[in-house]
């Protein structure tokens, strides 16, 4: 009966001593405590604005240089460049543009002089109107376009031979359209645009040239990539 009161004894103890251990073990730490002077302010988060956060100013505009590439116009696929010259005022903008256009191959035209060789190209002069927005990089607009097809005298020469009358009926280029693109900033006075345009001749007269009659599509498509100098 002693032996068996000593061993329920020490086996009450232990038991004890390691719900004891278990309740010590298991305690949570109370958080430590750090003096004022000792916790650092958090940092503040910097914000970076995008370049379309402010409205742009109420005038704007610049200068572009483009490339470009489409069909329809002539031959094949064709390419080309556009100088244009835009204004701004709040989100209607206008611009003047003068393009030269060239098909992927070489046509001579038929029926000019012998000892002049006229290759088939198209110059424009183009006149554009329009939205562009002054809080997002986003413009569109309709756009009218006069021009000839293989003009023997040149760009300049071309319009003074339009507004003489003294262009042939086959090469007279005039269409309307229209189109849309971004002009997504990079610096103060620096944008990269890229448009697409879609044109619908109004005259569709065939011209000949060495490789048979030629004549523009019912409409053309053209994409433009370049660079924009200016104000927003």
């Amino acid at each position: 009966m002693g032996n068996r009161c000593a061993t329920f004894v020490v086996i009450t103890v232990v038991a004890g001593t390691a719900s004891a251990d278990v309740i010590v073990g298991d305690a949570v730490d109370p958080p430590e405590t750090r003096p004022p002077g000792e916790v650092r302010p958090a940092a503040r988060p910097r914000v970076v604005r995008a370049a379309y956060d402010e409205p742009a100013p109420l005038w704007g505009g610049g200068v572009r240089m483009t490339g470009l590439s489409g069909i329809g116009a002539l031959p094949g696929r064709n390419y080309g460049g556009e100088l244009a010259v835009h204004v701004r005022h709040d989100e209607v903008f206008g611009e003047l543009a003068l393009g030269r256009v060239r098909p992927e191959k070489s046509y001579v035209v038929v029926g000019d002089a012998p000892a002049q060789r006229t290759e088939l190209g198209l110059d424009t002069w183009t006149a554009r109107a329009g939205w562009a927005s002054r809080t997002k990089p986003l413009r569109a607009w309709g756009l009218a376009e006069v021009g000839e097809l293989a003009n023997p005298e040149g760009m300049f020469g071309g319009i003074a031979r339009m507004v003489t009358m003294q262009m042939p009926a086959e090469r007279r280029w005039v269409a309307v359209g229209g189109g849309f693109g971004v002009a997504w900033p990079f610096s103060s006075h620096g944008r990269l645009v890229g448009a697409l345009e879609v044109a619908v001749p109004l005259d569709r007269s065939a011209v000949m040239t060495d490789r048979g009659p030629f004549e523009p599509d019912p409409a053309v498509a053209r994409t433009t990539l370049g660079l924009e100098v200016g104000w927003k």
